[in-house]
């Protein structure tokens, strides 16, 4: 029996048909939808992307980032955002050792920078290189070209303008569809899949589209706003989008639901051709996203801890058994990201050797247990706790707090925060439950940057 995990990096399950979003065209995932197990309530329990990969990987919580320490080599500074601590035990080591063979792809260029260690226990791996600002390609060749119609105001002459250099520089190279990189991606995940079909497997294809930059071959983005010939920011990150005009914005939006679709089609060639090698009805299909990210909505335009909300907090998450059973299924309990390697592990009757913090959701969808009642969350400096009644957002020590009542999701517009101080009260108290007792604030020495050379993209 094989185990296949599908990541997509920055997708917003209201952007997928199957999740209920008429107007973007993902019909690889909706049909995939149709054969799956859907969870409709999923959280990441960290954000973002590193963190989020600690709990996927370990099924041991990160949050609340009492111990973070930023690591030498490594520029972005997010509480823990660092390596997988090498006392934990990840999903890849437990199956390598109980004989799958194991296998990472992935273009998300955070895993493969000195130390991080994301590959651990995978008997091969493959780096898809470019993405944003990996350091493959020298941006030299970028330096002087007149780049202003794709590059925002707030990035000129920042970190950012020489990061969005150094990404033109890395894709220079392309030619045609298959030179993108959620091409390249999943025609590696089926490669894979011809070299280990004749042995149990375990193989990660862990996709950083679609994430920005938003640059989708021009048959995509013009599905959805065609005719369109102004400037094409596909790097717009700000807190303040009223920088960007409505026509702007509209094409930001068309950037990308078009990495989206072009992501969805490239899956669908992969899930063809799992089933053209006769391994579909052998392997169990796991398809989710580590976060969303606002398209304009709350004014900003990007991942911001004090943006906690559903754009950015709800996830994709699909469990496709190989005999198709419980296929259409909905299951509208709260869940993590970090319950798939208790749920995998189970599904393959592999114990694990150490205690984790998540659960098998198989007795879910058997319907022998219910979800749980609530789910907290930690991005940098802020919290989300999140129930039936209410949607919470905090600092770290449960100042401005932020309370919606869940009558008003998805949008959540009427905060009654300052009406009700004792709800916020015990909602923190819920939040310090789940941390232990104990939420610590990230100093600025922990998240200090080690050596200066970090800018020079």
């Amino acid at each position: 029996m094989n185990v296949v995990l599908v990541i997509m990096d920055t997708l917003r399950r209201d952007h997928v048909g199957c999740y209920g979003n008429e107007w973007i065209q993902t019909p690889f995932l909706d049909q995939f939808g149709t054969e799956s197990i859907r969870f409709v309530d999923a959280y990441p329990e960290s954000l973002p992307t590193i963190e989020a990969r600690q709990g996927m990987h370990t099924g041991i919580r990160l949050f609340p980032f009492n111990n973070h320490k930023s690591i030498k080599g490594d520029g972005v500074r997010w509480g823990g955002w660092h390596p997988i601590d090498d006392a934990k035990v990840t999903l890849s080591e437990i199956l390598a050792n109980a004989d799958y063979r194991t296998g990472l792809i992935t273009d998300v260029y955070h895993q493969m920078k000195p130390g991080m260690n994301f590959h651990r226990g995978f008997h091969q791996f493959q780096w898809i290189r470019g993405q944003e600002g990996d350091a493959w390609k020298s941006s030299t060749t970028m330096a002087k070209r007149d780049i202003s119609s794709i590059l925002p105001p707030t990035m000129v002459g920042t970190v950012k303008e020489r990061a969005l250099r150094r990404y033109l520089a890395n894709v220079d190279i392309r030619q045609s569809e298959e030179d993108y990189f959620a091409p390249q991606v999943f025609r590696a995940g089926m490669r894979f899949l011809e070299d280990n079909r004749d042995d149990d497997f375990f193989l990660v294809i862990d996709s950083f589209d679609p994430h920005e930059p938003w640059d989708p071959p021009e048959w995509y983005s013009d599905q959805y706003n065609p005719g369109y010939d102004g400037r094409n920011y596909i790097w717009p990150t700000t807190q303040d989008s009223s920088i960007y005009s409505d026509e702007e914005i509209k094409q930001i939006r068309a950037l990308y639901a078009g990495e989206v679709t072009m992501t969805d089609r490239w899956f669908g060639h992969f899930m063809s051709h799992l089933e053209q090698l006769g391994l579909k009805e052998k392997t169990l299909v796991v398809v989710l996203s580590d976060h969303g990210h606002l398209l304009g909505e709350r004014g900003a335009i990007g991942k911001f801890s004090p943006y906690l909300y559903p754009e950015l907090l709800d996830i994709v998450l699909m469990i496709r058994r190989p005999d198709g059973a419980d296929a259409g299924k909905v299951i509208d309990g709260y869940v993590y990201d970090h319950d798939l390697l208790p749920t995998i592990l189970e599904f393959l009757q592999v114990d694990a050797p150490t205690k984790v913090d998540g659960v098998s959701l198989w007795p879910m969808v058997s319907e022998t247990v219910g979800g749980r009642d609530y789910i907290t969350c930690s991005m940098g400096s802020h919290l989300a706790y999140v129930d039936r009644e209410y949607w919470y957002i905090c600092e770290r020590d449960g100042s401005e707090p932020k309370l919606y009542p869940m009558e008003n999701y998805p949008s959540l517009d009427v905060d009654v925060a300052p009406q009700n101080p004792d709800i916020c009260a015990l909602l923190y108290r819920r939040l310090l439950g789940d941390a232990g007792g104990m939420i610590l604030p990230i100093d600025e020495e922990s998240l200090r940057q080690v050596g200066p050379w970090y800018e020079q993209v």
